[in-house]
C-alpha cells in the first residue's frame, strides 16, 4: 500500500499561523493549547519542528523587540511584559517538551496504526479474494450441476428438459468465468451433450417404432373386427329394407346410419397406442433444427417395416394364403391407421406424398403376394376367402382417405379368375348331372322331400299346388336333372354374389357377367349335353321326359331372369335377358324332332309291311276294313302315344300326331309317285283313299286338334281322279279354293301311272282312257311348269 506524501510548509506560512495564536494572557491555558493544537498537529505531520523552532525564536525576537520599544515608553507596562514573557518563555519551554513528547507518542502510534492498518488491508484482500474463488468455485459446481442433471434427465427419457437446462448454462452462467477454461470446456462439451440427447431421443424413438410394429397387428385386428361387424349390420339392414339393398359399405347412407358408432382402433378399452415418444422426438428434432433429418430417417424405418411386413409373405402358396393372409391384413390396416393418425395429428412432419410413397408400394407389394398365393389355384373357395379379406382390407383403409384404385383392380382380377374357376366347377357339375341322369320321372317318398324338391326348383304358376294335391310316393313330372341344376343355378348364383358384395363396379358390370355365365352355363353344359344325348337316345319315353326337363328350363329361365333383376348389384333399369331360353327353345325343338323321328322309324316297320295289289279289280280295304299295316300302325300309333308321351302336353302330343300323320301322307304320295310303282289303277287309289278315311276316323276319336287337315293332300289328289274332276281342277279358281293342297307335278304323275295301267289292258275302252289320262298328266305337267 503507497503511504500518503506529508505536507510541507514555508517560513512565512509558519510565522502567519504563529501570527494567527492568540497569547492572550487573561486566555486560559486550555484555550492556549486548543490553539496550537492544530498547529503542532501541521508540524509534526510535515517534520518542520526545527523549521518552527527558528521561526518561533525569530518571533520571540521580534517580540522582545516589541517589548524593549514598548518598555522604553512604559517601564512598569515593560517590567509587566518581561514578567509575562518570562512566564510565557517557561511555558514555551515546557511546551517544547511537551511537543516532544507528542511528537514522540505520535510518532509510536502512527507506525503502530500502519502496520496495523497494512495487515488489516491484507486481511481483506484476502478475504475478498477467498470471497471471489468461493463465488467462482460456486458458480462451477452449479454448472457442473446442470450438466449432471442433464444426464440424469437423459437417463430418465426427459429429453426435452434436459435440451432446456442446456439452454440454461448459456443464458444463465455470471461473466466472471466466462474467460476460464472450465467455461470453455463446458461450452465445448455442449454439442456432445446435444447430441447425446438426440442419440437417446432417436433410440427412444426406434423403440416406439419397435412396439408400435407389434401392437400393430392388434390395431388391425381390431379395426378389421370392427370394420366386419359394421358390414354384418349394414347387410342386416340391406335385407330388412329394401330400399338401401344397393347402398354399399362406405355410401352416404351407410355413414348416416353408422355415425353415432364411433370406434378408436388406437384408443379401446383393448389398446392404446402412445405416440408421446415420437411427439417428444419431433419436439426435440425441431429444436435442434434437424427436423428434415429425422424425417428422412423415419420414412426410411417405415418403408423398412412395410418391407419386412410384405416380404415374411412373399413364399405363400394357395395351402398357406388363407392362413398368412389374414396376419398380413392385420398388420397392414395398423401400419397405416398409425401413418394416417400421424398424418392428421403432425401434418407438419408427415406429407401426404410420404404416406402416399408407402402406400402405393404396399399396394404393389400385396398384387404380388397374392398373385404368387394363388398361382396355380383352382380352388374358388381361396379366391373367394382372398377376396374377402382383401375387401374387408379395402373397406377399412378406404375409410382413413387412403386410395383404393389399384385394390380395385385387384379384387378384378380375383373376380375375373373367380369366376373362370366357378365357371369351370359348375361347367363339369352341370355336365356331370346331365349325362348320368336316366331320364325318368323323379320320385318323392313324403312330404318333406316334396317340400326340399319345390322349394329349389322354379315351377309354372300353379304347378306347385297341383303337384301337392297328390299323393305319396309320387312322380314328379321331371327327372333329377331339373332339380340338381336348379341348386346348381342358385349355389352359382349365391356364390357369384358372395364375391360381389361389397366390390366396387365401375370397372365391372358384374350382372352383365353373371348374366353371361350363366346363359353359357345353361347353353352349353346344359342345353347343348342334353341335346348331344338326344342323338343317340331311342327311347321314346326318355326322349319324351327331356322334353318336359326343357319345359320346365324354358320355366326357369323366365322366373331366373326375374331372380337377376331383383339381384341386380347396379341400379340401371331395364329387363334382364337369357339368351339361353332361346337355347332350349331350339333343343326342345330338336327333341320333338327326335320324338317324330323316333315315331317315324317305327311307322318304317308298317311301312314295310304294306302290301297293296296296285292293280286289282275291286277295292281291297274301306273305310271300316282298312288294309293290314294301317290297322295295326294306327292302333299303335294312338296307344303308344298316350301312353308314353302321357307326361306331355297336348301341344307336343299334337304336334306328334300331325307329324307322325304327315309321315304317312308323305310316304303314301311319295310310294304312290315314286319309281317304285310304276303303275296302278282306279281300285288301287279307292283302296289307298278307303285307307286314309279309316285313318282320319280313327283321329277324330282321339278329339284333337288341328289333325283333320293332314291328309288333304292325299284325298283330294285321289279324289280329283276318282271323281274325275280333272278338268275343273284345270280352272285356277277352283283349284286355289277346293285343291291348294294338290301339286300338279304329282297329280301328272298318279295321271301318268293310270294311263300306263289302262295300256295294259288291249282292248280300245281302255286304250281310249288310257290316251284320255295320258292327255290329262299332259295338261296338269303343263301347270307344274308355269
Amino acid at each position: 500500500m503507497i503511504r500518503k506524501q506529508r505536507p510541507t510548509f514555508t517560513s512565512s506560512e509558519l510565522e502567519m499561523q504563529l501570527q494567527q495564536i492568540n497569547l492572550d494572557p487573561t486566555s486560559s491555558t486550555t484555550e492556549n493549547l486548543e490553539a496550537l493544537a492544530p498547529l503542532i498537529k501541521s508540524i509534526q505531520d510535515s517534520d518542520s519542528e526545527q523549521l518552527y523552532l527558528r521561526s518561533l525564536d525569530k518571533f520571540v525576537e521580534e517580540k522582545e523587540r516589541e517589548i524593549e520599544k514598548i518598555c522604553q515608553e512604559n517601564y512598569e507596562d515593560f517590567v509587566s511584559s518581561v514578567s509575562t514573557l518570562l512566564t510565557i518563555r517557561q511555558g514555551s519551554g515546557h511546551l517544547r517538551r511537551r511537543i516532544g513528547e507528542l511528537d514522540g507518542q505520535m510518532g509510536d502510534v502512527g507506525r503502530a496504526l500502519g502496520e496495523k492498518k497494512r495487515a488489516l488491508l491484507e486481511q481483506k484482500k484476502v478475504a475478498r479474494n477467498m470471497d471471489d474463488a468461493i463465488e467462482t468455485l460456486q458458480t462451477c459446481l452449479r454448472l457442473l450441476d446442470l450438466v449432471h442433471r442433464v444426464g440424469e434427465m437423459i437417463r430418465e427419457g426427459k429429453y426435452w428438459g434436459a435440451l432446456r437446462s442446456i439452454e440454461d448454462l448459456l443464458h444463465l452462467t455470471p461473466p466472471s468465468i466466462s474467460q476460464t477454461p472450465f467455461y470453455a470446456h463446458i461450452l465445448s462439451s455442449l454439442p456432445s451433450l446435444r447430441l447425446s440427447i438426440k442419440d437417446a431421443v432417436t433410440a427412444s424413438t426406434k423403440s416406439w417404432l419397435f412396439d408400435v410394429r407389434e401392437s400393430g397387428s392388434k390395431v388391425g385386428k381390431l379395426a378389421l373386427e370392427q370394420m366386419s361387424q359394421r358390414i354384418k349390420k349394414w347387410r342386416t339392414k340391406r335385407e330388412k329394407e329394401g330400399g338401401v339393398r344397393l347402398a354399399r359399405v362406405g355410401g352416404a347412407m351407410e355413414l348416416v346410419h353408422n355415425e353415432r358408432v364411433e370406434f378408436d382402433a388406437l384408443d379401446n378399452d383393448e389398446i392404446k397406442v402412445d405416440f408421446k415418444p415420437l411427439y417428444q422426438c419431433i419436439h426435440i428434432y425441431e429444436a435442434l433444427e434437424s427436423k428434415p433429418e429425422l424425417q428422412r430417417n423415419y420414412q426410411v424405418d417405415r418403408k423398412t417395416q412395410a418391407t419386412l411386413i410384405l416380404t415374411s409373405r412373399l413364399s405363400t402358396t394357395p395351402e398357406t394364403l388363407l392362413s398368412t393372409l389374414p396376419l398380413l391384413m392385420q398388420e397392414l390396416v395398423g401400419f397405416f391407421i398409425i401413418e394416417s393418425h400421424l398424418l392428421r395429428t403432425m401434418p407438419d412432419f408427415r406429407t401426404q406424398r410420404d404416406v402416399d410413397e408407402l402406400w402405393d408400394e404396399m399396394c404393389k407389394r400385396i398384387v404380388e403376394v397374392v398373385g404368387t398365393g394363388l398361382k396355380g389355384c383352382s380352388e374358388p373357395e381361396v379366391f373367394l376367402e382372398s377376396k374377402t379379406n382383401v375387401l374387408l382390407f379395402v373397406q377399412t383403409l378406404e375409410g382413413y382417405g387412403y386410395n383404393i384404385t389399384e385394390l380395385n383392380g385387384l379384387l378384378i382380377t380375383l373376380f375375373e379368375r373367380y369366376s373362370e374357376l366357378l365357371l369351370r366347377k359348375f361347367s363339369t357339375d352341370f355336365d356331370h348331372i346331365v349325362s348320368e341322369d336316366d331320364n325318368q320321372p323323379m320320385m318323392v317318398n313324403d312330404q318333406e322331400e316334396f317340400d326340399q324338391v319345390a322349394g329349389v326348383c322354379w315351377l309354372a304358376p300353379g304347378e306347385m299346388e297341383s303337384l301337392a294335391m297328390q299323393g305319396f310316393p309320387q312322380a314328379m313330372p321331371f327327372s333329377q336333372t331339373y332339380p340338381m341344376c336348379c341348386i346348381n343355378i342358385r349355389n352359382f348364383v349365391d356364390q357369384f354374389y358372395q364375391f360381389t358384395d361389397g366390390v366396387a363396379q365401375q370397372h365391372l358390370d358384374i350382372d352383365e357377367v353373371l348374366r353371361k355365365s350363366l346363359d353359357g352355363l345353361l347353353s352349353d353344359h346344359v342345353s347343348k349335353q342334353i341335346a348331344k344325348r338326344l342323338q343317340n337316345m331311342s327311347n321314346l319315353s326318355q326322349i319324351a321326359q327331356v322334353v318336359i326337363n326343357l319345359e320346365h328350363f324354358s320355366t326357369a329361365c323366365d322366373e331366373l331372369e326375374g331372380v337377376l333383376m331383383n339381384l341386380r348389384a347396379s341400379q340401371r333399369g331395364g329387363p334382364v335377358h337369357l339368351s339361353s331360353t332361346q337355347s332350349f327353345v331350339q333343343t326342345l325343338e330338336t327333341a320333338q324332332n327326335r320324338i317324330d323321328s323316333v315315331i317315324n322309324s317305327k311307322l318304317e316297320s308298317f311301312f314295310e309291311l304294306a302290301e297293296y295289289n296296285w292293280l286289282p279289280a275291286r277295292p281291297q280295304s274301306t273305310a271300316s276294313e282298312p288294309s293290314t299295316y294301317v290297322f295295326e300302325m294306327i292302333t299303335f300309333l294312338t296307344a303308344y302315344v298316350d301312353s308314353v308321351l302321357i307326361g306331355l302336353n297336348e301341344g307336343v302330343k299334337n304336334r306328334a300326331y300331325v307329324h307322325a300323320l304327315g309321315r304317312i301322307n308323305k310316304w303314301l304320295m311319295d310310294t304312290l309317285c315314286g319309281r317304285e310303282v310304276v303303275r296302278f289303277n282306279e281300285m288301287a287309289l279307292a283302296s289307298v283313299l278307303a285307307d286314309v278315311t279309316f285313318i282320319e276316323t280313327e283321329i277324330k276319336r282321339l278329339d284333337k286338334a288341328g289333325l283333320d287337315r293332314v291328309f288333304e293332300e292325299v284325298k283330294h289328289t285321289i279324289n280329283i281322279v276318282l271323281t274325275e274332276s280333272v278338268s275343273a281342277y284345270m280352272e285356277p279358281s277352283i283349284r286355289s279354293m277346293s285343291y291348294p293342297s294338290v301339286k300338279p307335278i304329282r297329280l301328272a304323275v298318279i295321271l301318268a301311272k293310270l294311263g300306263k295301267a289302262h295300256a295294259l289292258g288291249g282292248v280300245q275302252s281302255s286304250m281310249v282312257k288310257a290316251e284320255r289320262r295320258r292327255r290329262e298328266a299332259d295338261e296338269v305337267a303343263k301347270l307344274a311348269g308355269r
